[in-house]
């Protein structure tokens, strides 16, 4: 008759050593997963923030001949804002508007605006910062066009910038420029 072999102590320790690096590899990846989800998500709301904002600003310059140059002229400015002094997150900022109760405007500094992604009931508020999922800083600008022979009262195209996470000094955020072609279909002459 055989008799069985059993395992010995040896072996049943490098089983184990085998399965804990294996582990352990595999819960080395959760970090960076996790860190590239958070990123993704960052990136979906900084797109979906300046697209509201490019387009709105489309749909407001497009209504009539008067509208297009009140925003070129009042609005937007013709360069990138620079928002590099933006430090007081809270203050300083004018509300929101009911058309985009998350992207408030920078008081007496045209084309700056903050968004917020906010996680709760209620109003959003900038100063309720242990709710607030992402916040970035916009700039909106507009310059004209490369079709020549064509003035900034027939097209221009408009740029949104974000840049996030707004807690970081502006050299660490990540930075995304978004742009936009806009005709206007009430042009005069």
């Amino acid at each position: 008759m055989r008799t069985k072999h059993c395992f010995n102590m040896v072996e049943i320790m490098l089983a184990l050593g085998v399965c804990a690096i294996g582990v352990c590899s595999i819960m080395v990846l959760f970090p960076v997963g996790s860190t590239a989800t958070r990123d993704a998500a960052m990136e979906t709301y900084a797109a979906h923030a300046a697209d509201q904002m490019l387009h709105f600003m489309k749909y407001s310059m497009q209504l009539d001949n008067s509208t297009w140059k009140n925003v070129i002229t009042t609005k937007l400015p013709a360069a990138k804002p620079d928002s590099s002094s933006v430090v007081d997150l809270v203050s300083g900022w004018d509300s929101a508007s009911s058309d985009f109760p998350t992207i408030f405007p920078k008081s007496g500094t045209p084309g700056v605006y903050q968004i917020i992604s906010w996680r709760g009931s209620g109003t959003p508020s900038l100063s309720t910062s242990g709710q607030i999922e992402f916040r970035a800083i916009m700039n909106v600008w507009y310059e004209s066009t490369q079709l020549t022979g064509v003035d900034q009262y027939f097209a221009v195209r408009l740029n949104a910038e974000v840049c996030w996470p707004a807690e970081l000094p502006p050299a660490s955020r990540q930075r995304v420029t978004y742009s936009l072609e806009v005709f206007n279909p009430n042009y005069l002459n």
